[in-house]
């Protein structure tokens, strides 16, 4: 039986720490050829839009997708978790703070890699929804001491 995941069970579940332990290793395994990863699709009409991005991580056993709808009610983000040896559903899982999660840890992930340990002062553009896990990331990977919100 598949296990499905709400928004709140995956504020409750997810970590920051564990987000940028996830993104690192799925970075990793895409560098090393064990990750598939397929540009982003969209479907439009005059009233909505439809976003899909998919992808596997091979030697985790697992393929799915993220598909997002758009309009002006707002979004709304799932994720759809298979096996991949079988095709058997594994989760589903309501992603709009799992999607926030990951782009901050993805961020967290490049300064760790990119910038100098010392770095202390964060440049953040904009201070929506996405600024919160940029900047939760940021902190995990450097010892920030001042953020300049633009």
């Amino acid at each position: 039986m598949a296990l499905f995941l709400s928004e709140a069970d995956v504020r409750q579940l997810l970590t920051m720490d564990l987000a940028l332990v996830a993104v690192e290793a799925a970075h990793r395994a895409h560098a090393l050829g064990r990750a598939i990863d397929i540009p982003r699709q969209r479907t439009r009409v005059p009233s909505a839009s439809l976003h899909i991005l998919q992808g596997a991580l091979l030697d985790e056993g697992v393929i799915g997708y993220k598909a997002y709808t758009a309009s002006r009610e707002g979004a709304r983000f799932l994720v759809h978790l298979f096996d991949a040896a079988n095709g058997r559903l594994l989760a589903i899982i309501e992603a709009d703070f799992l999607g926030m999660m990951r782009t901050g840890a993805a961020g967290g992930v490049a300064a760790k890699h990119l910038s100098r340990p010392e770095s202390a002062v964060v440049g953040l553009i904009g201070a929506g929804w996405q600024a919160h896990g940029q900047l939760e990331a940021l902190c995990k990977v450097r010892p920030v001491k001042q953020v300049k919100l633009f």
